[in-house]
């Protein structure tokens, strides 16, 4: 082994030890320095495999509020559950690696799958600008930019628009979750999007009530097709 490898492997194993890693999910330490979670937690994170299937739970939400070409959900979310507590450090401690992890097990799964190459562009569910300036960042912005770069497509990070703050929706009804965001989107670069099939990207799809909202607005517009992705849900 050459000396530079051994210095290196001598200053990782420092890190290790006098600065362990602990998996988000479990608590437990995880040993593999580049991993967001540890091997076991990995191995039995709740998966979807929506992908799988033509007509899925998440489509299934939509019919009759508004058409889409596929729907698709990462890892499914419950109460005190491994995706809880990762989407929870994805929104607000800063833990943009996270989506940058739950992007790499996407893609993982549309490997030799024929949905990626159809889609032509891909937008995220914008933040308040206040919000996001308090925030310091959109938690679906490193999930949507890795997904653009392998999967060699537009990311129109400033697409959509969010026009006018809206309430918590945690606890609000179908209902009450659409009046909470009705007409509070608004498209920035309607050229870039029309005649195309979008992607339509979001954290966490509950009533779908936000992503109908925005969807709405990109189907508007001339030749539209629409397609969503969440990393997780709640069905």
């Amino acid at each position: 082994m050459k000396t530079g490898a051994r210095v290196k492997r001598s200053i990782s194993a420092l890190k290790e030890l006098f600065y362990p890693k602990i998996c988000p999910c479990c608590g437990d330490h995880i040993q593999n320095q580049q991993s967001v979670i540890c091997l076991s937690c990995l191995i039995f994170l709740p998966y979807t495999n929506f992908h799988q299937l033509k007509i899925n739970p998440l489509h299934k939400k939509f019919w009759g509020r508004m058409e889409i070409q596929h729907a698709d959900s990462l890892l499914f979310m419950e109460k005190c559950s491994k995706t809880q507590e990762l989407m929870y450090l994805l929104k607000y401690s800063h833990r943009q690696d996270i989506g940058t992890f739950l992007s790499e097990q996407t893609i993982q799964r549309y490997h030799n799958h024929s949905f990626p190459s159809t889609i032509q562009a891909i937008v995220i569910v914008p933040l308040h600008p206040r919000k996001e300036k308090q925030r310091g960042y959109n938690q679906c912005h490193t999930f949507a930019q890795h997904l653009s770069v392998s999967w060699q497509v537009p990311y129109l990070k400033n697409a959509l628009s969010r026009i006018s703050h809206s309430n918590s929706q945690t606890g609000n009804t179908r209902m009450e979750r659409w009046e909470n965001v009705a007409n509070i989107f608004t498209l920035a670069k309607k050229d870039a999007i029309q005649n195309k099939h979008i992607l339509l990207i979001d954290d966490v799809l509950t009533t779908g009530a936000t992503l109908e909202a925005c969807g709405q607005q990109i189907l508007k517009l001339t030749g539209t097709k629409l397609s969503i992705l969440t990393m997780a849900c709640k069905v």
